[in-house]
């Protein structure tokens, strides 16, 4: 079942994470941000490329295991995906909305 094709809500959540990932080490590189998140800001202080592979582990672990439930509960996967989407798009702005603020 994890090679099937996801849900939309579980599409959306790693599509986030994606345009987040490129969007933080495009950022940084070129010295525009700094990485809010303290669990993630010393993997890309220390290599963008470390970062960027933990980052994408983290959500194949997400995606896998989502979709690994999915044939078990169907609607639960959809509505954490939902849920996990709505929280990091939310986090997301919060933490550039603080970024601005604090130059």
């Amino acid at each position: 079942m994890v090679f099937t094709k996801p849900p939309l809500p579980v599409a959306l959540l790693v599509l986030v994470g994606l345009a987040d990932l490129v969007t933080t080490v495009a950022l940084y590189s070129a010295g525009l941000v700094v990485e809010l998140n303290p669990l993630m800001r010393p993997l890309l202080d220390r290599s963008p490329a470390l970062f960027t592979v933990v980052k994408l582990a983290t959500l194949a672990a997400v995606f896998v295991a989502l979709q690994w439930h999915r044939p078990k509960d169907e609607r639960f996967v959809r509505k954490a995906a939902a849920y996990g989407t709505a929280a990091y798009v939310g986090l997301w702005a919060v933490w550039v909305g603080l970024a601005a603020l604090l130059g």
